[in-house]
């Protein structure tokens, strides 16, 4: 492959690699949001149930560990998304500046070549 093919594949193979990558980025907010939307509701139809102070702090505590654990699943989902498009990058931009070059044949010698003809 040449070196002029080799960068419009790299060109093609980079533009692939950040649309998929963008794209689940933008799904996983999507998740998110609608993830807080649903913490949010749910932790709102208990408030009225609530009588008490401590029940209060109890149903707070709760809610923030709730907040807490999905944000940090959510941070722990897009660096997987980041690396693995680091890696397919780097895979990809390793490849396209590798020289596999082949082995040139070689010649015979003159003296090998008169020998053989003969």
């Amino acid at each position: 492959m040449s070196f002029m093919e080799k960068q419009a594949e790299l060109g093609k193979s980079l533009y692939e690699i950040n649309q998929s990558t963008f794209s689940n980025i933008v799904e996983l907010s999507r998740k998110n949001i609608e993830q807080y939307i649903e913490t949010n509701k749910a932790f709102g139809e208990k408030l009225p149930e609530v009588r008490e102070v401590s029940t209060f702090f109890s149903l707070q505590r709760e809610y923030g560990e709730t907040l807490w654990n999905n944000a940090r699943e959510a941070v722990e989902a897009q660096n997987e998304i980041l690396t693995g498009a680091f890696n397919e990058t780097r895979e990809v931009v390793q490849s396209a500046f590798t020289t596999a070059e082949e082995p040139a044949p070689k010649k015979a010698s003159a003296k090998k070549a008169k020998a053989e003809a003969a």
